[in-house]
């Protein structure tokens, strides 16, 4: 297929799929969709498991295996969004539409890249179009022990075609500051929780976080607060939730260990995603190199499907991570036109 026809079916796929919502936990539409175009394009090689979506493509002789996957849902629009959220607007090289960055630019360009190898010389190319990654744990993480083995894999989130080799971690957990409750008018008779939330935040200040990761430090955050059940009455509790992003350096055993230790009352409620440390030495490292040296080191501050890999891995995808969930989201036409190009590039340089 000429590479301009190629560019335009990608470009009405995107389009397509920002017509249909499909924010976390409400992917069928966008599924059922997907594996009808899949199939036709991989005769017998798709499957699906829930709402997650796997072509398995197999080479005429044995090689390595490469994993490209993504995500195919969203969050939900934001507020300030002045275009329709859930179809596609073209203005000039720009595609706005709620998950055209994040990230329906890497699962379509990933598909043109299979179609542009396929069929395979050699080697194994698996792809897996991932529901819940925003939200939710019946995505990849449960998809992913069923998936055919692979030696390596490309996630793709936005990162302006850059690649990250190491990944932050993350976990939640809840603080809890207590008071004693008492009638608003006498304070002295107890005590208020929201000064205890204050001085817990300082020793929560305090920790440590700095480290010699490519983020320069682990991060923990306060991002939910609730305390207080009457307007007249001291509040005997203040709860506020903490986004918490470690690093291989400050992983996440490193960081439940200092919170037992600080005297915090924290407790740990999601602890499933680790943060890796990438091998530079490893064969798609070195293949990536070899067809690209033109690209870059990345430092991806997010966290994603990577966490649950169980072979060397690599975040590479178009567009960029300020737009995500971000009002007015789009993609360019041209970093579209470019993944294609490096995804297959990286894709024949490995499996061969």
């Amino acid at each position: 297929m000429p590479a301009s026809a190629l560019l335009d079916d990608t470009l009405d796929l995107l389009k397509a799929m920002i017509g249909m919502p499909s924010v976390s936990g409400n992917e069928k539409e966008v599924a059922d969709f997907l594996e009808k175009q899949l199939g036709t394009w991989f005769p017998g090689c798709v499957r699906r498991a829930g709402h997650n979506l796997i072509v398995d493509l197999q080479g005429a002789a044995p090689g390595p295996a490469l994993l490209l996957c993504s995500h195919i849902d969203t969050v939900s629009p934001a507020r300030a969004w002045t275009r329709p959220p859930f179809a596609a607007t073209v203005e000039g090289e720009k595609i706005y539409g709620l998950g055209a960055n994040d990230a329906g630019a890497s699962v379509v360009s990933m598909i043109a890249a299979a179609r542009a190898s396929f069929p395979l010389k050699s080697g194994r190319l698996i792809l897996c179009f991932a529901a819940e990654e925003e939200a939710g744990s019946e995505g990849f993480v449960k998809t992913e022990p069923g998936l055919p083995r692979y030696d390596a894999a490309i996630f793709g989130e936005p990162t302006n075609m850059g690649f990250a080799q190491s990944l932050r971690g993350s976990m939640r957990a809840v603080m809890r500051s207590h008071g004693i409750a008492c009638h608003a008018s006498r304070p002295w008779e107890g005590r208020n929780a929201c000064d205890a939330f204050a001085e817990d935040l300082r020793k929560l200040r305090c920790i440590d976080l700095k480290d010699n990761s490519p983020w320069k430090q682990a991060t923990v955050e306060p991002t939910v607060i609730h305390g207080g059940n009457s307007t007249n009455q001291i509040p005997d509790l203040v709860e506020a939730t903490l986004d918490i992003r470690t690093t291989p350096e400050k992983n996440n055993d490193w960081m439940a260990t200092v919170f037992k230790q600080s005297g915090l009352d924290i407790e740990i409620t999601v602890n499933r995603r680790k943060p890796m440390a990438g091998d530079p030495s490893s064969s798609l490292i070195k293949a990536l190199r070899g067809a690209r040296p033109d690209l870059g080191d990345y430092v991806f501050n997010g966290t994603c499907d990577m966490a649950f890999a169980k072979a060397s891995s690599i975040v590479m995808g178009p567009g960029r991570s300020e737009r995500s969930h971000a009002a007015d989201e789009f993609i360019a036409v041209p970093e579209i036109a470019a993944a294609i190009d490096i995804y297959t590039d990286i894709v024949r340089a490995y499996l061969a």
